[in-house]
């Protein structure tokens, strides 16, 4: 059926057929391939475990992980020095607002076009519809985990979302953004210092960064201390 589909899109003028997609990035995509040893994170896309068979005659177009990591304790100390470097040139960090939340909402919206806008298959949403996909998630929040950085001027350049997971002492690393022109100012690692720092006071020293591209620099932010759990792929034919 999916090769049936794909042909008639061809013929409909498509010049390229991805899947599985519902639209955009910002809607549900990839297949979650596996292992399905351990149980799903919080908000994990989950599939049945032949999804990827059925897609095995396309070709692989993109790759994703998520990655574990035991305890955040050693990180909190490797990226301090990150964390002071940000500091020393100006920028803070503050938590999210949960009183402000649409005003909140509205700012990880404007900060992720600019962010996101060049990654694959990425597309402009509009505000209405980014506030209605993340309805809700305000039961999710705990500030010092969604956190904004911005200059000394008070100009917001990034941001890191996180929650906690629900299984005991674990937080879910879902985003960490800087606007392209500030990625040399060691703010995604500053970020993540201070959420790590913020997990730990909470009891939640594992982490899973989660769902990322194979190319991302989040890659590297577990320092080496991540091991693989899960492979998620985007097909094209």
């Amino acid at each position: 059926m999916l090769r049936d589909a794909a042909q008639w899109l061809r013929t409909q003028g498509a010049t390229q057929v991805i899947g599985p997609m519902d639209g955009d990035t910002w809607h549900r995509y990839r297949v979650n391939a596996g292992p399905f040893d351990e149980p799903p994170f919080l908000l994990e896309p989950v599939n049945p475990p032949y999804y990827a068979e059925l897609w095995s005659p396309f070709e692989i177009v993109e790759r994703y992980s998520s990655k574990r990591v035991d305890d955040v304790a050693p990180l909190v100390a490797q990226l301090a020095p990150m964390h002071e470097r940000a500091m020393k040139r100006g920028y803070r960090l503050r938590p999210f607002d949960a009183a402000r939340l649409r005003e909140e909402l509205t700012l990880v919206w404007k900060l992720s076009l600019e962010i996101f806008r060049g990654n694959a298959f990425y597309f402009d949403i509009a505000l209405d519809e980014f506030l209605k996909l993340y309805a809700g998630i305000e039961r999710l929040l705990v500030p010092e985990l969604v956190l904004f950085a911005e200059t000394a001027e008070g100009e917001p350049v990034g941001f890191l979302f996180a929650y906690p997971d629900s299984a005991k002492g674990v937080v879910d690393y879902k985003t960490i953004g800087v606007v392209p022109a500030h990625r040399r100012g060691y703010l995604g690692w500053a970020l993540l210092h201070r959420a790590y720092a913020s997990a730990l006071a909470m009891g939640r020293p594992a982490a899973n960064h989660c769902l990322m591209h194979e190319s991302n620099a989040s890659q590297s932010m577990d320092a080496g201390h991540g091991v693989t759990f899960r492979e998620y792929y985007l097909y094209t034919l």
